[in-house]
């Protein structure tokens, strides 16, 4: 299956299937256990132009003082694009609820984290519910001359599954590279390749800026 995912059919309609997504995720922290999130993303069929999806959503999330687990809940709606022919497009709106638990663990040098999420999901065609289950390695890259480790990789893999008798719905595997500024701001440039339930594979550039502020110590 990994194999797989170096290979890359072109989707009927569709552009190609090299795909964008720019993230901005700021968390305003009330004090060190509460945080309210809000995600924007932007994903595009062409670098910056040609809009696939525009993904909006806010978050409340609680850590816990003397457990490695952080819980949240959240709301994101998406206005989705897609090609019918290389001339036509259509436009449809889904409306999302979520809940998920994020485990965070060390391995030596290497964070560990294990997050799992249920969604249950508005779309044109019905409801359904998604289970999501992401498996994230966080690899320091070697010191700076203050002995600071700002760059990191990124390893992740993502299985969604959808509550049906035909359940799988996708694979989404990342590899990339982060980037610390400060306790505020961090930068993750990613690859990430997807394997969706009718075979077909996707590739998206990924860019994310996550934002902390507020009471976060």
């Amino acid at each position: 299956m990994w194999a797989g995912f170096l290979l890359a059919p072109e989707t009927q309609g569709q552009p190609n299937n090299f795909n964008h997504w720019l993230q901005y995720s700021g968390t305003y922290w009330v004090n060190p256990q509460w945080g309210l999130t809000a995600h924007l993303q932007y994903r595009t069929y062409k670098p910056v132009t040609d809009l696939r999806v525009a993904f909006t959503g806010a978050e409340v999330q609680q850590a816990f003082k003397d457990l490695p687990v952080l819980v949240a809940a959240g709301y994101s709606h998406l206005f989705n694009r897609n090609y019918l022919t290389p001339e036509e497009t259509t436009y449809t709106h889904e409306n999302r609820l979520y809940q998920q638990i994020t485990v965070r663990g060390q391995v030596g040098s290497v964070g560990v984290s294990h997050r799992y999420q249920v969604e249950e999901r508005w779309l044109p065609q019905g409801y359904h519910t998604r289970l999501r289950y992401l498996l994230g390695l966080r690899v320091p890259i070697k010191p700076d001359a203050e002995g600071e480790t700002p760059w990191y990789g990124i390893l992740r893999n993502e299985v969604r599954v959808i509550i049906r008798d035909q359940p799988f719905d996708s694979n989404r595997v990342y590899g990339g590279l982060g980037y610390v500024v400060n306790k505020h701001l961090t930068l993750e440039g990613m690859w990430m390749s997807q394997l969706v339930g009718t075979g077909k594979h996707q590739h998206f550039s990924v860019f994310v800026l996550r934002h902390d502020f507020g009471q976060m110590e």
